[in-house]
């Protein structure tokens, strides 16, 4: 074992973890239990690199050296050098000697992904990197191998969304021992890596100073992982919900939903008018989260908004606030947008008042999904006064989704209806 102390500290702390696994729990632990896999032999790594052309990343080498070779880590726990190739490397041969396209500090757009993609696959966006840590789905953490950014990790989603994200972990050891300090001091590290180094008052400055708005956002985001979020950095978020930029107005709002911080609410309700759309949602769902007595009258002025997620959010908020009526749906149910009628249809559900007119119309709607929300709905709201509709419906009913669901309840609901003699 080599001379540097952080290996020494990080098979303290992960003793420390591993002897009360209960006062540490965490998504995916259950599969690894804070418990390494024995380390690898020199030579088996060197074959690795020979046969692949690289040389590893000196700490990532040193670790899987040193201390292990997959086990214990983030999520459902590290992966042996053997699983981080094959997990999401078979795109073209010598991939791994490929540059990687992730270097610290740049911003990642949501469409980046797909437009990285080169004919036949090459460039891949892996390209150069190696899977440390599977998340679950298509989340993973890579380390990078080949090219500028080499030694650091990027979270990435194969889908492409979220965008990737370059950790600003200097290397695999810092990176490693930032997850076992998160965890000893009760962070929530499920979404491990997401997070900015730091406790909260380094958060803070970043928030109220920093030059990037990406990194302002992400600052405020990682407060939501922190065991409580203290005063100051509640009248922090508060400030920062006035924030120039809306990235960092939206961080905010959804912090303050996720974190119930009171101190947001004024902010909140200024910004239930803000000119962007993410920040409205974000801010009548701040309102709903803190229970605040005049949700169901802030809800209903949003029901008319032009964005379909802000109407999504001010239904869910008049539905918690169990203050819904049906004619609050009705311009809805009727209106030009097919999600937001679908939606609409659902929300109908809880909502109360004569519906089965509603219904009815719903019922003939030119898109499938509605047709197919209002059948369930009826059926939640035991609206059999719509059984003839229904029935002739499955006269004509073309989608399987739709037809599934009218026989269903058609068949249910006959079976229940009177008989008399002739």
């Amino acid at each position: 074992m080599t001379d540097d102390p952080s290996s020494a500290r990080i098979a303290e702390k992960l003793a420390e973890v591993a002897s009360a696994p209960d006062r540490f729990p965490s998504f995916g632990a259950e599969k690894h239990g804070y418990r390494l896999k024995p380390p690898l032999p020199e030579s088996t790594v060197a074959a690795f690199e020979a046969e692949h052309d690289i040389v590893l990343p000196d700490t990532y080498r040193r670790f899987i050296t040193e201390l292990g070779d997959g086990g214990a880590g983030p999520s459902y726990g590290l992966l042996t050098l053997a699983d981080a190739y094959a997990e999401v490397s078979d795109s073209f041969p010598g991939h791994l000697v490929e540059p990687s396209p992730f270097v610290p500090g740049m911003h990642y757009a949501q469409d980046w992904w797909d437009r990285f993609w080169g004919p036949d696959d090459r460039p891949d966006p892996l390209q150069g990197t190696l899977a440390i840590v599977h998340h679950g789905c298509t989340s993973y953490t890579q380390l990078v191998v080949s090219g500028p950014g080499r030694g650091r990790l990027v979270n990435v989603d194969l889908n492409g969304v979220p965008a990737p994200y370059v950790l600003e972990d200097n290397d695999f050891l810092s990176w490693y021992e930032r997850w076992l300090d998160e965890l000893l001091a009760g962070y929530d590290v499920t979404w491990f890596g997401e997070k900015i180094p730091g406790d909260a008052p380094k958060l803070l400055d970043v928030l109220a100073d920093d030059p990037s708005p990406q990194r302002r956002a992400r600052a405020a985001r990682s407060l939501s992982a922190l065991p409580a979020i203290s005063p100051t950095a509640a009248d922090a978020l508060a400030r920062a919900a006035t924030d120039l930029d809306p990235l960092v107005r939206e961080a905010v709002m959804n912090v303050a939903r996720h974190s119930k911080v009171a101190a947001v609410e004024p902010a909140a309700r200024a910004a239930l008018s803000d000119p962007e759309a993410p920040v409205r949602a974000g801010a009548i769902s701040v309102l709903r989260a803190l229970g605040a007595t005049d949700v169901p009258d802030k809800a209903r002025q949003l029901l008319t908004d032009p964005d379909r997620e802000v109407r999504w959010q001010a239904m869910q908020a008049l539905a918690d606030s169990n203050r819904m009526v049906v004619a609050d749906l009705a311009p809805l149910i009727t209106g030009q947008d097919a999600k937001t009628r679908e939606s609409a249809t659902y929300f109908l559900i809880g909502a109360q008042g004569k519906a089965d007119d509603l219904l009815a119309q719903a019922l003939a709607d030119n898109d499938p999904a509605v047709r197919r929300q209002a059948v369930q709905t009826a059926e939640q709201r035991d609206e059999r006064t719509l059984l003839p509709d229904m029935e002739r419906m499955l006269e004509t009913e073309t989608d399987g989704y739709v037809r599934t669901n009218l026989d269903r309840v058609v068949t249910a609901w006959s079976a229940d209806r009177p008989h008399h003699p002739g």
